[in-house]
């Protein structure tokens, strides 16, 4: 068997039109591949062709030269990449300077037969007396958003072509064009218009006009309004159970580069009961703690997840039961900070923090030195009496240049102990570096000094 692969043409993006004057116009656009570049352009749907053929590049800018002013004109890019791959985009419109009546003048210059020129003025006037207004937009222009385009849909009161000006709010400025993207169907003629604006931004706001162009030249516009391109869906993934006890378990979980507000259903497989407890914060790693569960309970859960556009993505159902309580607390992210307070009777206050993965009372034991035998009598701040995740203790009894050994003991909701490693600090003086005087008082009687500061 053969395996053919998968052939992919250039995505082409952000055509844009500059530099126009009465005679010629600057297209670009981007690649997201290294192609060619083609502009198809002409009055109505039979293009001309301005043409790069060296497909090396990922910008691309094509001038349109010998153009008549004041003249609406139709183009489509067209990129191939050097595999031949072929991309086009839909059609594009766009003006030269000048006006209609320069463009007439310049052609009527050249009739020289009176009969012709009586001719002229006599269409001329019956047209005039014709089309007095420009095409007429029926009420509002329908706008059907997505996440990186939108549906805009409107009717006239006559036939006219459908163009979009669009621009992001970030740098919509009114005033004379405001609009830094042009789309639409200038091929389009008729009363009933829609135009598939793409390569829009998610959850963005955009500024936006549309306007129809009669057979004349005359346009009809509406005025300045604005939508918001839908958000990117969250994508639930890593989601874990963990810490299942007898009355409580945590789920987590990720949405990946979307910001999210968090939302877990849990039902009870018994009773059939189903309560939910959420996170309002948007942020794109979740953890849900539920409390109040049965032990020996089978649980199915469910993680929902709401992007800022109000959008809702659930996850695949997951299953856990509560079991007893046998796993210790753990003890992680000791610090410990001493301040000198200078005074006849220098005192000295030592702060020491640490958290612990689930609820717990902790109490802090201390010893002055690096010894601790038997013979040496721990001393220990008041046991916490309410259980916490974050533990703080503040001492004021420590001696100034000392070194002192300390350990925490914890024990969770259901009384499973921990204790942790030993720990070392040193109080400073107020004379001198007093880490350097520890380290050498103590390097010529134990050869080294473990844990300062923090673990062993």
């Amino acid at each position: 068997m053969w395996l053919i692969a998968p052939v992919y043409a250039a995505e082409i993006s952000n055509v844009n039109i500059t530099n126009t004057t009465a005679s010629s116009t600057i297209v670009t656009w981007k690649t997201d591949v290294n192609a060619d570049a083609t502009v198809h352009y002409g009055l109505d749907s039979s293009y001309g062709i301005v043409r790069d053929p060296t497909a090396d590049s990922l910008l691309h800018s094509l001038q349109i030269s010998n153009l008549d002013p004041g003249t609406t004109y139709h183009f489509q890019v067209e990129s191939n990449d050097a595999q031949g791959n072929k991309s086009a985009t839909a059609g594009f419109i766009f003006t030269t300077a000048g006006t209609i009546s320069q463009k007439i003048n310049t052609e009527i210059s050249k009739v020289t037969n009176p009969k012709d020129l009586q001719s002229i003025a006599q269409e001329v006037q019956q047209q005039s007396n014709a089309v007095l207004k420009p095409p007429a937009i029926k009420g509002s222009p329908k706008v059907v958003t997505d996440v990186t385009g939108a549906t805009i849909s409107w009717s006239t009161d006559r036939e006219s072509d459908s163009e979009v000006a669009l621009a992001p709010e970030s740098v919509y400025s009114p005033g004379a064009d405001p609009y830094t993207i042009h789309q639409g169907n200038p091929n389009d003629s008729s009363t009933d218009h829609t135009v598939q604006v793409i390569g829009l931004d998610p959850s963005t706001t955009y500024h936006f006009q549309v306007s129809s162009q009669d057979a004349t030249g005359l346009t009809g516009s509406t005025e300045d309004d604005t939508f918001i391109t839908k958000s990117l869906l969250p994508n639930i993934s890593n989601i874990k159970i963990s810490r299942i006890q007898e009355t409580s378990a945590t789920v987590s979980w990720s949405t990946g580069n979307v910001l999210a507000q968090g939302l877990v259903d849990y039902t009870d497989t018994r009773s059939k009961h189903t309560k939910s407890y959420g996170d309002p914060v948007y942020t794109s790693n979740h953890t849900v703690n539920l409390t109040g569960l049965t032990l020996g309970t089978r649980y199915n859960v469910v993680v929902r997840a709401t992007n800022k556009g109000g959008d809702e993505v659930d996850s695949k159902q997951l299953t856990f039961v509560t079991v007893r309580d046998v796993i210790p607390p753990v003890i992680s992210k000791v610090n410990n900070e001493s301040t000198l307070y200078p005074s006849d009777d220098v005192k000295i206050q030592t702060i020491i923090t640490w958290i612990t993965d689930e609820p717990a009372d902790c109490q802090l034991f201390y010893t002055q030195g690096l010894v601790h035998d038997a013979s040496t009598q721990a001393q220990s701040m008041p046991a916490e009496t309410n259980p916490l995740t974050s533990h703080t203790e503040v001492i004021v009894g420590f001696s100034p240049a000392s070194v002192y050994k300390f350990w925490m003991e914890c024990h969770d909701v259901a009384g499973n102990p921990a204790q942790s490693d030993d720990f070392v600090l040193i109080t400073p003086t107020k004379e001198q570096n007093i880490i350097d005087v520890i380290l050498a008082n103590f390097q010529g009687s134990f050869g080294w000094i473990g844990n300062v500061g923090g673990k062993k």
